[in-house]
């Protein structure tokens, strides 16, 4: 029989018996027949012992273990032990286990046991790297997600002391190929341990033994959760795997299942594109005589000059606003609206949506209000609304696509419209030229926070999806994607649907796949998996570990701040078309302190480095500081230190010739502008109307020609308080990338770059 079939005929033999669970017999045919090693084993009934041993096992020492489905950990009831390898030491050891689990959970339990399991004593190992745990959980968000760590009883403990993938390694067995899976187990000092590339230089198991096992899992969760098989395998761990005879041989093992599939969600693109570019809009909620939300939502579209024509406000006193016909009611619009903006009372949005499904007057809509789906009652209309939506649907109906509720709803720069409600006053329109990106977010305020702080990013579409009643975040990026007119993804996610993780990874791979950046803050760190509480896997691998680590894999570009996603974000965009060659840096400033900072902020994992000057470079700068009497004050060296001395001219030519560097790979100028030798300051403020950012020799002339001529990054920094705003907004509005401080520009833009090099 194939591992599918043997996996289905435990599973379904299981599941008749009432359990949820594999048995440690079970399970070990299951390993046997996916190529796992597994112990020599024969079982017995507890009060019909054999007069005899069955099976001759190997070595001198046998264990016996109780097999109960009530029982998950038998080390704690006493149900192991380990004997002598011979009839009478065996036959006692396991009537001692039935014993102890009487005397430590009484009858009831000692009657759930229904075999003792003799098997062969595998000689393990007990030092690091002697045993070895895997694990394999179902997460509601990603599916099926495998961890490999340290085994045996501390291996949680292992888990928590050995951070950053060293000790535990996380991947998922459905994105992941056995041989990827390996790749990325290779990075890990549990590998480096297992296979003896540590100083204690002692191999343990090859990579074929971990093949092996990897092999087994990808099939494990290939078959889980289809039709086919009809059952999603929660948990199956084995603690440990013992590293002997070059084998990873399986000791222990616990399955957890349950009956039928989780389906994943599919939304046809079609109603979201409309969604995106509709050609008529109606609003609800807006006021005549006062400024709310429906009126400010109904000006942007004035402001973006979406047709008049194509825009009703539904109002029953059907009198005009702003210019803007009425209509008293969704029912008697002229036309199926591609859009309805709702923006009223979270209790009056059931009788809409039921208006809606009687008329077929709206593609899609985008709910404003908060409450529905939050509060009891809220979540009461929600539930109704989603069933009226369903049953619609089933039927053919003519059924919107709903974005929300309580949410801000979408700025599109191609559909001309704009529902962040929020005054202009308060959330200022920029000049900047419509950026190649999307910001896709689940909390509204977050995405209204990032396009104020980005004040130089445009973003195509800003998408707040709310509390995600229909349409989620994943749709969107999908549709989005789908378009082919964005080359940036940003996006702040705070939870998923079953199953939408995972394809927001499969995106997520395509995007990249197709020269696309993603970057990604995922919201709600504290560990998770506390429903599993059966499962040491639960406990090691919480969904947001296995999720980040997934979408990592999938070649998303994870942030662990607010302001890092703001960096990171804002280089992808503008250092999108820029190559990136390797991991080789130039440097310069005009501070000595910023140069030490420079140094020290150069990245060890991956290996980033100062570069040393090409001959033709070293000429060239050394040409400069001659001309510019600065050879007796300056020494030639990556960071270059220009000190106050210099004078503009010398930034840019610096700079354009390291740029022209064939061994730099990225150019960071960093800028104090306090020194008198610069033009810095903003009109108006030098009584001798000499420095003036307005100048032609200041940077914000000069420097941008550098940026534009090459094709490798080079950005600025900004070093300084408010007085010197207008300088660092003037070098963004030319083209020049500008941060405010190089300790976070630097980590950025080498975290960006070995994004863009496949080692971040």
């Amino acid at each position: 029989m194939s591992m599918q079939e043997v996996a289905l005929d435990l599973i379904r033999r299981a599941h008749a018996e009432g359990r949820d669970t594999l048995l440690e017999p079970e399970l070990y045919t299951l390993l046997q027949a996916g190529g796992v090693p597994v112990p020599a084993f024969w079982t017995a009934t507890p009060g019909a012992f054999p007069d005899a041993l069955p099976v001759e096992l190997p070595g001198r020492r046998a264990v016996v273990k109780v097999v109960s489905p009530a029982i998950t950990h038998k080390t704690e009831m006493g149900g192991v032990r380990i004997c002598d390898n011979t009839y009478p030491a065996i036959r006692a050891a396991a009537e001692e286990v039935v014993a102890n689990v009487r005397q430590r959970g009484g009858d009831a339990l000692a009657a759930s046991v229904r075999q003792v399991l003799v098997g062969e004593f595998v000689v393990g190992d007990d030092s690091l790297g002697g045993q070895v745990f895997a694990g394999m959980r179902h997460s509601p968000d990603m599916g099926p997600v495998l961890a490999m760590g340290f085994g045996g009883l501390d291996a949680e403990e292992m888990a928590v002391r050995f951070q950053g993938g060293q000790g535990l390694v996380l991947t998922s067995p459905v994105m992941s190929s056995p041989a990827q899976m390996l790749d990325k187990l290779r990075e890990s000092f549990l590998y480096r341990r297992v296979v003896g590339l540590t100083r204690e230089a002692r191999k343990r198991v090859d990579d074929a033994a971990f093949l092996q096992v990897l092999g087994f899992f990808a099939n494990l969760a290939t078959m889980s959760n289809t039709p086919e098989f009809g059952f999603v395998i929660q948990d199956f761990e084995v603690n440990p795997f013992f590293t002997a005879g070059g084998r990873l041989v399986a000791v222990d093992a616990f399955l957890r299942f349950s009956a039928g599939t989780v389906a994943q969600r599919s939304v046809p693109l079609a109603p979201i594109k409309t969604l995106l570019k509709p050609k008529t809009v109606a609003i609800m909620g807006v006021s005549g005589k006062d400024i709310n939300p429906g009126r400010v939502i109904l000006r942007n579209l004035l402001r973006e000059e979406f047709p008049i024509d194509d825009i009703r406000v539904i109002r029953p006193d059907a009198e005009p606003i702003d210019g803007v016909a009425c209509c008293p009611s969704l029912t008697e619009l002229p036309w199926r609206a591609d859009l309805v903006v709702v923006s009223v009372a979270a209790p009056q949005v059931p009788g809409i949506i039921a208006e809606v499904l009687a008329t077929g007057k709206a593609a899609s809509m985008i709910l404003i209000p908060g409450g529905l789906g939050e509060t009891e009652a809220g979540k009461a209309d929600a539930r109704r609304i989603l069933d009226q939506m369903a049953k619609a649907r089933a039927a053919g109906r003519p059924t919107p696509v709903l974005v929300g509720p309580n949410c801000l709803g979408i700025r599109s720069r191609p559909g001309r419209y704009d529902t962040l409600f929020i005054p202009a006053t308060k959330l200022p329109l920029n000049d900047a030229p419509e950026s190649r990106c999307a910001l896709v977010c689940q909390s509204g305020a977050f995405l209204i926070t990032r396009i104020n702080n980005l004040s130089r990013l445009t973003p195509r579409y800003a998408i707040s999806t709310g509390n995600q009643m229909d349409l989620a975040l994943v749709d969107f990026v999908e549709a989005v994607l789908a378009e082919g007119a964005v080359d940036v993804l940003g996006l702040y996610v705070e939870g998923f649907g079953p199953l939408d993780g995972l394809r927001l990874a499969r995106l997520v791979r395509q995007a990249r796949a197709d020269g696309k950046d993603v970057i990604l803050y995922k919201a709600g760190r504290t560990p998770e998996g506390s429903t599993a509480t059966s499962s040491h896997t639960a406990s090691i691998s919480g969904d947001y570990v296995s999720c980040i680590e997934v979408l990592k894999d999938a070649g998303a570009l994870v942030t662990e701040s607010f302001q890092e996603f703001n960096l990171l974000l804002d280089l992808a965009v503008h250092l999108h078309d820029k190559r990136i060659g390797g991991m080789r840096l130039g440097a310069v400033s005009n501070a000595g302190y910023e140069t030490v900072g420079m140094a020290d902020n150069l990245s060890q994992a991956p290996k980033f480095q100062l570069a040393d000057y090409a001959p033709d470079t070293a000429r060239r700068i050394q040409a400069l500081l001659d001309a510019n009497r600065l050879t007796a004050i300056v020494s030639l060296r990556n960071p270059l230190d220009i000190t106050p001395m210099a004078p503009d001219k010398v930034y840019v030519e610096s700079a354009a010739a390291m740029a022209d560097d064939p061994g730099i790979d990225a150019v960071v100028v960093g800028i104090i502008p306090l020194t008198p030798a610069m033009r810095t300051l903003p009109p108006g403020v030098d009584p001798r109307g000499w420095d003036t950012i307005e100048g032609d020799t200041a940077l914000p002339a000069l420097l941008p020609a550098v940026v534009a001529a090459t094709d490798k990054p080079v950005i600025a920094t900004v070093d300084a308080g408010p007085l010197y705003d207008p300088l660092a907004q003037a070098l963004r509005r030319a083209g020049v990338p500008t941060y405010r401080s190089v300790d976070m520009a630097m980590p950025a833009l080498q975290r960006y770059m070995a994004y863009r090099l496949g080692r971040g």
